[in-house]
């Protein structure tokens, strides 16, 4: 074996080195590249995030509107119903105000709990749509995992 001189071993060195920076740019680059792809992919998904709150929230400020309306019609009538028994000064007439009383609680209790049961619903279709869509993503067969045919003979 002959002895290698400083000169061509530094040589050598130096194109080792020049190797490595090149592949570890590479590698940067590709690295660089993923990271902005998912940074993308996450800022699309907030977006979307943002969008479906901001109507969920829209959809929950119509629903109070209707239960402020509910509240406030319920208030009317037991104002009218304070008043009513004031009035009533025969036991029929007491009678058939108590009985208009609590039809109309019934009937406030039953628009209620349609309200109520509206919005559980609503919740229960979202949370069904939802995994009907994660139920499309995971079922779905990719092309490259498919078996390929094998050739005739």
């Amino acid at each position: 074996m002959s002895d290698i001189r400083r000169e061509e071993f530094n040589a050598r060195i130096e194109i080792i080195e020049t190797r490595m920076d090149a592949r570890v740019n590479e590698v940067s680059a590709k690295i660089d590249t993923w990271v902005n792809e998912v940074s993308a992919k996450i800022d699309a998904f907030m977006l979307a995030q943002a969008e479906r709150d901001k109507a969920y929230f829209e959809n929950n400020r119509e629903r109070d509107k209707r239960y402020d309306l509910i509240w406030e019609g319920m208030q009317r009538l037991t104002e009218e119903s304070k008043a009513a028994n004031k009035q009533a000064s025969t036991v029929k007439a007491s009678y058939w105000a108590a009985t208009t009383v609590h039809l109309l609680g019934v009937i406030t209790l039953v628009v209620g709990a349609h309200f109520a049961n509206q919005a559980a619903v609503l919740a229960t279709v979202q949370t069904a749509l939802a995994a009907v869509q994660v139920g499309k993503d995971i079922g779905a067969a990719r092309r490259d995992m498919l078996p390929t045919p094998l050739p005739s003979q």
